[in-house]
């Protein structure tokens, strides 16, 4: 299965080379290293990060989240049904950082799946939203709050937020990759945010990384992931050229001793100068992309 989901990956990477033009059409307008108008000016945004196990709500003023809460994913219901919760929340969390509705120029929302950015709505994404497939999220916001709104993939707002104020700032060719039960990824390419996208969720992978957290890297499993991940992220850097790899998500957090092996089989395979890349791992990945929705508003 790992094999043939390899396969599949380098086809469909590559189909990605061959295909720049038609990602370069979907750049945001926005350029990560170029001043914004009325940037020297108070820009107070709600950001809302829909997880899988839990809601992300947030206040970012000029970079900085100046407060924040969770509340709960309840998969059994799916997430439309906790719409109500969450505009709830946010008045009180206005209430409680002493900030009014009136001082926000904007809210963005980030959600793992795949977007459609130009119809503003969720195309695909997996069993637990699977109920807000096509939902005018932009739409129901705007009507709940009276404020612009945005509605991006979770991967892309994270990576804008290491460009704007984290690990990539300076950087103009990036890759984020999010190691979960599957790999979701993001890129930045000549200081544009592209679509973020993800890949399947495989089952054999998903127990590999539930076998693997007691057992050795040397195991069966430990070997299985990295040259799993290895075959993605060679891929990714070949196409994008990026000068940093981001890597992030719950699993490879808690699993940093597989970096070193990890990055030391993408630099073999890669090939100068692609594998010349620097690694690094985000552990606070609600942060990221609380900020970056922030900056996807501006």
């Amino acid at each position: 299965m790992l094999k043939m989901s390899m396969l599949i990956s380098i086809s469909f990477l590559l189909g990605l080379h061959f295909s720049r033009g038609f990602f370069a059409s979907y750049e945001d307008e926005f350029n990560m290293h170029e001043p914004k108008k009325g940037q020297d000016k108070d820009n107070m945004h709600i950001a809302i990060g829909f997880g899988m196990t839990s809601i992300s709500i947030g206040l970012v003023k000029n970079g900085e989240v100046i407060s924040r809460t969770r509340i709960p994913v309840l998969s059994q219901t799916g997430l439309l049904r906790r719409l109500t919760l969450i505009v709830d929340v946010i008045y009180k969390l206005l209430s409680r950082s002493q900030v009014t509705l009136s001082e926000c120029t904007g809210l963005g929302i980030a959600t793992s799946g795949v977007i459609d950015e130009e119809r503003r709505t969720l195309i695909t994404i997996n069993d637990a939203y699977s109920d807000a497939i096509g939902f005018p999220f932009v739409e129901w916001f705007e009507g709940a709050f009276g404020l612009p709104c945005i509605l991006v993939n979770d991967n892309k707002a994270a990576l804008a937020g290491e460009a704007a104020y984290g690990v990539a700032r300076g950087e103009t060719n990036a890759l984020l990759v999010t190691i979960e039960t599957g790999i979701a990824a993001a890129a930045m390419l000549n200081g544009h945010a592209l679509p973020g996208w993800e890949f399947l969720n495989m089952d054999d992978l998903r127990v590999c990384e539930e076998t693997y957290i007691n057992q050795p890297v040397g195991s069966q499993c430990g070997d299985s992931l990295i040259s799993h991940w290895m075959t993605y992220i060679v891929n990714l850097i070949q196409v994008y050229a990026p000068n940093i790899v981001i890597l992030s998500g719950g699993f490879i957090s808690a699993q940093v001793d597989l970096v070193p092996l990890l990055q030391e089989q993408v630099s073999k395979y890669a090939g100068k100068p692609w594998g010349n890349a620097r690694f690094v791992v985000v552990e606070d990945l609600d942060t990221s992309i609380l900020l970056g929705v922030s900056r996807l508003l501006e």
